[in-house]
């Protein structure tokens, strides 16, 4: 979902103290313009996939059917897996080389409801 509010260079979205304080740092449109098409201040909305692999502790006669109906069907909220990550990258392993993301698409109203403005 394209954000439009993002399209124009404002004072808040382009000058930087590097640059002139009059234009986008990235394109050098002016206050008051559009930016370039390709500037990286005009920004969209879009859905992504994340698949990541990392090792939890589970009770040790569990299946395969046991750890996958535990995660997918049962009562353990998805959320707790922010936690586990967090252990995963306390411990010093990077999460780079364990998770992929693959490009799904243009976001729009009825998939990005969770999505907030930057």
């Amino acid at each position: 979902m394209e954000r439009t509010e993002t399209h124009i260079v404002t004072k808040e979205n382009g000058p930087r103290p590097a640059g002139p304080p009059d234009c986008c740092f990235y394109c050098s449109r002016l206050i008051g313009r559009e930016h370039a098409e390709d500037c990286v201040l005009r920004i969209k909305t879009v859905m992504v996939r994340a698949t990541t692999e990392y090792p939890v502790v589970v009770p040790s006669h569990w299946s395969k059917d046991d750890i996958e109906f535990h995660r997918n069907e049962g009562s353990w909220c998805s959320s707790n897996m922010i936690g586990e990550l967090q252990e995963v990258f306390d411990a010093g392993d990077c999460l780079c080389l364990r998770t992929k993301f693959e490009y799904l698409g243009d976001a729009d109203e009825h998939n990005d409801s969770l999505v907030k403005n930057p």
